[in-house]
């Protein structure tokens, strides 16, 4: 049962950081785009965050500069005007199995601060995304709410 809008939104590692921020724009609820390599499998991720922020080091990098306050930010900002592909902005794939629990999934994104996972086969290649809302929403559905009133559909 498909809850959210949120459809996957996979692009390949050479693909232009513009033209991936063109796609996604086009499906604004998508929060973490896949990273294919050239036969399908799952390389990294990138974070619709992180997105922006290296789109707008190149075209309006001042944006960014006003927050610089270690040496760390400025090395961020660095990489960020050095990234022109998904291959340079991407992190590590973030990704379960078809057989893992709700429980493994929600692990697997609060370790790495995202909010979804790819659904991968045992070659790696995405079939399906999961979404911390709605995984959240599932989890919780029936339980009683702040209120006391159970959710409900």
């Amino acid at each position: 049962m498909k809850l959210l809008a949120i459809e996957p939104l996979l692009v390949n590692q050479r693909d232009d950081l513009f033209m991936i921020m063109a796609r996604a724009a086009r499906q604004p609820s998508t929060r973490l785009i896949g990273v294919t390599d050239d036969d399908g499998r799952l390389v990294g991720v990138i974070r619709i965050r992180d997105l922006v922020e290296d789109v707008l080091a190149h075209t309006i990098p001042e944006a960014l500069m006003s927050d610089l306050a270690s040496v760390d930010d400025v090395a961020r900002f660095g990489h960020q005007v050095e990234s022109h592909t998904a291959a340079d902005a991407m992190l590590p794939p973030a990704a379960v199995s078809p057989d893992a629990s709700i429980v493994a999934a929600f692990r697997r994104m609060l370790k790495d601060g995202l909010s979804g996972v790819y659904v991968v086969d045992a070659d790696q290649r995405p079939t399906g995304y999961l979404d911390r809302l709605e995984l959240a929403y599932l989890a919780t559905r029936g339980l009683p709410s702040a209120t006391g009133r159970a959710s409900t559909d």
